[in-house]
């Protein structure tokens, strides 16, 4: 017997999320276009050297909604499994 497989390519992701602990979210850019993003979403938390910022759900959630606006991939890691949200295809 031989079993099928489907290979899935995907881009590499631009932004990580995960859950910190209660309450809290780390959000780190993995690329130039993420860490922009979170720049631009998040001026006033983004520390000038860091590639990461730390907030509550609701602002994870923004940030990964403009972020898919944009076209960027965002990883989450969440406590059983990781998952992937690719970008929106821009036209």
């Amino acid at each position: 017997m031989s079993a099928l497989t489907e290979t899935v390519e995907r881009q590499a992701p631009d932004l990580r999320v995960q859950r910190e602990q209660e309450g809290h979210w780390a959000i780190r850019a993995l690329t130039p276009r993420a860490l922009h993003r979170m720049r631009a979403t998040f001026a006033d938390q983004c520390v000038e050297k860091e590639q990461m910022i730390k907030t509550d759900l609701g602002s994870a959630n923004v940030l990964i909604t403009k972020a898919r606006s944009s076209g960027l991939t965002t990883e989450y890691v969440g406590p059983n499994a990781i998952s992937y949200f690719d970008g929106e295809k821009l036209r």
